[in-house]
Parts: C-alpha cells; structure tokens; sequence
C-alpha cells in the first residue's frame, strides 16, 4: 500500500462546523509533532492530565512520550500519515482517525536486533478533545504486520484465511489498499443518524448472529480495504459467519462510535470462546465504513491481530507485541 495523498481531503469543506475543523487540524498537528520527534509541540497539544488506553495499560502524558520516543528509536524514519482517504471524522468532543506506519527497523524492537526492514502497518485512533487539548486516547495498534517484517514470529494471515475459507493472499500478510478517494457521497447526502443507523444494523446483524442472511445493511458491491476477505458482501457475510459459528458466544461490544456525514468510525472489544480449543477471545479493532445510499460501501480497519491469532490458536501465546 503506498501512501500517496489524495486531492481531497476532510479539511475541505467536510466538517459543518469551525470546531470541528479545529479538531481535525488540532489531532493532525499531533502527528507532525511526532513525526518531527518534537516533544515541545506535543506539549502543546496533549493536556497534561491526557491519558492514553492502550493493550498495554494505561500511560499518561510522560508515559505516551516515552512510547513514541521508543518507536522511533527502533525505526528510523518513522512518520504516521494519516489515511486521507478515509479522512478526519468529529463528532462531539470526538475525533476518529487511520494512520498508516512506515519506517526502517535500525535498531532493537521487541528483542529483535536491527535487521534494516521496512516496516508498514497501521494504528486507528479516537480522541477525546477539552479546551483545544487531547484529553483521551483510545489507539488500536496492527503490530502483527511489523513483527512479521523484522522475522520475529510466523506469518498466520494465511492460516486464518484457511479457516475462513477465502483465497489466501501472498506473503501471509492481508493486501491493503488506500480505498476510494475522500469525496461527497456519490449519490445522495447522508446524514450522521443515518451512517449511524447502517452501521447499527451491520452490528445487530450478521455480526451478532453469525447468519449470512442477517448481512442485508451491507452493499453488494461492498469493498474490504483491509484484506482479510475479498471484496463484496457474500464474501465478507461468509466469513463473518465461519468465525462466528467457531465463537457461538462471541460478540462485539462497541466502546466508541464517530459519525459525521457518510462516514462512521466504530471501536468495538470483542469477546467469546473458541469451543475447539476453549480459548478465550479478547482483542480490539477499529473500523471505519463509507455510507452510500443508506448502506455500507467501504470498510477500512485497523485489528489487534496478535490477539487475534491467539485466540484462534495460530499464533503462541507467548508472543508479546512491544
């Protein structure tokens, strides 16, 4: 996946309001600081009593510092560019976005010693804003893709879509592409309740009861950005559907919920069994869908997928994602 930028951003004219153009401008800003290993312009933009919930716990402002200072210290080069494509989306006191990860692993990571590797992955936030300040943090992190490029566990991409009995993509990594350029709705206006609505259905549908016919709120010309099935609804139903019926309890509780316009944001805990193995399942994604036409066009994601993987029984769980 390249990272080049689209002509059209969600600072064009996307959001109704002049705070909610201010926190999109407020949370990118965030990125530059970080991307410019600047800690005094982080200063400026976190709140001092910010705190951010991670898989690892909970940091605080010195602490979430200290996490990006690390990172980079491990990978040269590092920048997050936020996925344009998808865009900056606020609603209340709330801001949701997709950053895509790149860098050169040059020093230690997760024990690894340098190998020189490029790295590419992902990390989806949601943010809650005060008085022009980040004051919460909510970051789901894909450190799947990154140990896997430094050598430091197995590829299990292919392996899971084994089970899900979707074509295997190469290099036991998902393929992701950048998805449709931001724009209008190609048809009509979409409202936020009724992006809202779609995505509250595709919920209570074929993801709480596993059954492929419970999949009518998506499109059938559906795109999957994020790889792990093709694209197009049946494509997608199936699969939900296998990994549902291998986690009868499963559901996904969703903590956060972003909509403005024709775009949604949802972060959602998911939690259940696998009766195979009896192994727990308990892992994080953040998922962001493109309405058109009162239903689910688009879908990029960003998943815990070690998590994941070990729930599945793919992955040991002695893995540890730094």
């Amino acid at each position: 996946m390249t990272t080049t930028a689209t002509a059209v951003t969600s600072l064009g004219g996307f959001h109704p309001t002049g705070a909610a153009q201010r926190a999109d401008e407020l949370v990118r800003s965030l990125f530059d600081a970080i991307n410019a290993d600047d800690p005094a312009r982080l200063d400026a933009v976190l709140a001092r009593s910010v705190l951010s919930y991670g898989v690892h716990g909970t940091l605080s402002r010195t602490g979430l510092k200290r996490y990006y200072s690390d990172l980079r210290r491990s990978f040269s080069d590092l920048r997050f560019e936020v996925h344009e494509n998808i865009g900056v989306l606020v609603e209340g006191d709330l801001v949701a976005l997709r950053t895509i990860i790149t860098g050169t692993h040059t020093r230690d990571y997760a024990g690894v010693p340098a190998t020189g590797n490029s790295i590419q992955t992902s990390a989806s936030h949601i943010f809650r804003i005060s008085e022009d300040r980040i004051v919460e943090h909510w970051p789901v992190v894909d450190t799947y893709r990154i140990l896997v490029a430094i050598g430091a566990i197995p590829r299990a991409a292919n392996a899971f879509q084994q089970i899900l009995g979707v074509d295997e993509s190469p290099g036991g990594l998902f393929p992701e592409g950048l998805g449709t350029d931001f724009g209008r709705p190609a048809g009509r206006a979409v409202s936020r309740e009724e992006s809202r609505a779609a995505v509250r259905r595709l919920y209570d549908g074929v993801i709480s009861t596993g059954r492929i016919e419970d999949v009518d709120t998506v499109a059938e010309g559906y795109i999957q950005n994020s790889g792990w099935t093709p694209d197009g609804r049946d494509a997608f139903a199936s699969a939900l559907a296998i990994s549902r019926s291998a986690m009868p309890d499963g559901r996904a509780v969703q903590t956060h919920v972003v909509a403005e316009n024709n775009r949604i944001a949802s972060r959602s805990v998911w939690d259940g069994v696998i009766t195979a193995s009896g192994q727990a399942v308990d892992f994080t994604s953040l998922d962001f869908f493109r309405i058109e036409d009162g239903l689910i066009a688009e879908h990029w994601e960003t998943v815990d997928w070690i998590r994941v993987y070990q729930s599945f029984g793919l992955l040991s769980d002695q893995v540890v994602d730094a």
